[in-house]
């Protein structure tokens, strides 16, 4: 109940404050775990993202913002998993990876951190690495708006468009980077997908 008003709450949000569109939702999974890749532009990119989703999804989250005696209770109530960004190690991305196997989904950002310019940047291998281990599919997803809406370093700014586009789910089940153990091939791959979404006219 308190997940589901907290999204609410972003909903009415987003649509009152930045005009708030979201295309191609259809393309989430019906059923079994997936991952939702999407850059990374501001600290609205999570519930963004989520907000219109269905799915059981879970969105990671910086540890230090796992502050008690408060943010340590409420951050795991609206499915957040802390991650350490300095000090990246197996048992979180396992958790992950367990996470989607169970048939839940999982939004994560391949650039690691927020934009500093609101350009696309470069994907670390840790998202090709989750790929290969869980096997589920990866649904692209385009933020776009978010940088003008809430820069990095900024304040949230009103009256800004924001629009999230996802794409066809991406299957790497035969992709010949999982022989070859190449994630940061396929987190390339992720990212280039990333790249080509656009919000309609």
């Amino acid at each position: 109940m308190w997940f589901r008003l907290c999204r609410l709450l972003c909903q009415i949000y987003f649509r009152l404050f930045h005009n708030f569109r979201v295309e191609g939702l259809d393309y989430i999974p019906a059923d079994g775990g997936f991952f939702v890749a999407a850059n990374h532009e501001s600290f609205f990119d999570p519930p963004a993202v989520g907000c219109d989703v269905e799915r059981r999804m879970f969105f990671l989250a910086r540890k230090s913002l796992f502050a008690p005696p408060v943010m340590d209770r409420l951050l795991p109530t609206i499915r957040a998993l802390p991650v350490d960004q300095e000090k990246p190690d197996m048992t979180g991305l396992k958790r992950i990876i367990d996470i989607a196997r169970r048939g839940d989904g999982v939004l994560l950002f391949p650039e690691g951190s927020r934009t500093l310019d609101g350009r696309l940047q470069p994907a670390a291998p840790g998202l090709g690495l989750a790929i290969a281990k869980s096997g589920v599919p990866v649904v692209p997803a385009r933020i776009c708006g978010a940088f003008a809406a809430w820069p990095r370093g900024g304040r949230p700014r009103l009256f800004t468009p924001l629009t999230v586009v996802y794409g066809p789910p991406l299957d790497f089940s035969n992709s010949p980077h999982l022989k070859t153990k190449n994630y940061q091939a396929l987190s390339d791959e992720v990212m280039a997908a990333i790249g080509r979404l656009q919000p309609e006219a």
